[in-house]
């Protein structure tokens, strides 16, 4: 179904002009999923606050936008979630790597640029990742390593091994109990010596990210920078 897809979207396209997959305006550009306005200046920008209280090893936290509840970047983040939106999360990825570029410390680009940077997806359990397709995280990270030109890692690096349960309405303790040790590092020392940068859609407490952190650290990162395209 989806290479009958392919197939016929330039015919689509035509007959049925391209609209923003988050607020259904036309899109001015061929090809883009996400109209300017979207892109530029509906929802607020997060970036880098320096607020954070973050784990040892975890150098800083990188937000595109803040999430809006109820609102249109909600909706993009769930429809990205279920609905198979390769082409919009690679958007949002290529964008939030040009505003982390623009947005982030030289010190800190500087100290990137002398280490070997590997761009790593938070990773969905095998079953999930079967149910809904595809990872939208790893959708956000192809576009972003494609912006920075660091590189992305291979899909089976790292593994959810452990299916937890859902997050929602659980505290930053009982999120980490609950994520304790999902994580699974599948080539040893694969991130020896690296700089890892983890991404994924929405940042909430940070609990998936620290644990998925503690687990680069203990393979030999030396040190974890997280990114996303929302900060609930």
């Amino acid at each position: 179904m989806k290479s009958v897809t392919k197939l016929i979207k330039p015919f689509l396209d035509v007959v049925f002009p391209a609209t923003c997959v988050c607020c259904g305006a036309s899109t001015e550009a061929s090809g883009t999923s996400i109209c300017n306005w979207c892109r530029y200046d509906r929802f607020e920008r997060a970036e880098v606050t320096g607020k954070e209280i973050l784990p040892a090893g975890v150098h800083f936290q990188f937000s595109l936008w803040f999430f809006d509840k109820g609102g249109y970047l909600q909706k993009l983040l769930h429809d990205l979630k279920y609905n198979f939106m390769m082409g919009a999360g690679e958007e949002l990825g290529s964008l939030a790597g040009i505003e982390f570029l623009k947005s982030v410390d030289n010190n800190i680009l500087t100290v990137l640029g002398e280490q070997t940077v590997m761009v790593v997806p938070v990773p969905l359990h095998r079953k999930k990742e079967r149910e809904r397709g595809y990872n939208q995280a790893r959708a956000i990270a192809a576009g972003f390593s494609r912006t920075t030109g660091w590189k992305l890692t291979e899909k089976g690096v790292i593994s959810r091994e452990k299916r937890t349960k859902t997050q929602t309405g659980l505290s930053l303790a009982d999120r980490s109990e609950n994520l304790k040790n999902a994580f699974q590092i599948n080539r040893k020392a694969h991130f020896h010596g690296a700089y890892a940068i983890i991404v994924d859609d929405v940042y909430t407490t940070g609990a998936t990210s620290f644990e998925m952190a503690k687990a680069l650290l203990e393979d030999g990162a030396t040190g974890v920078a997280i990114v996303t395209v929302a900060k609930a």
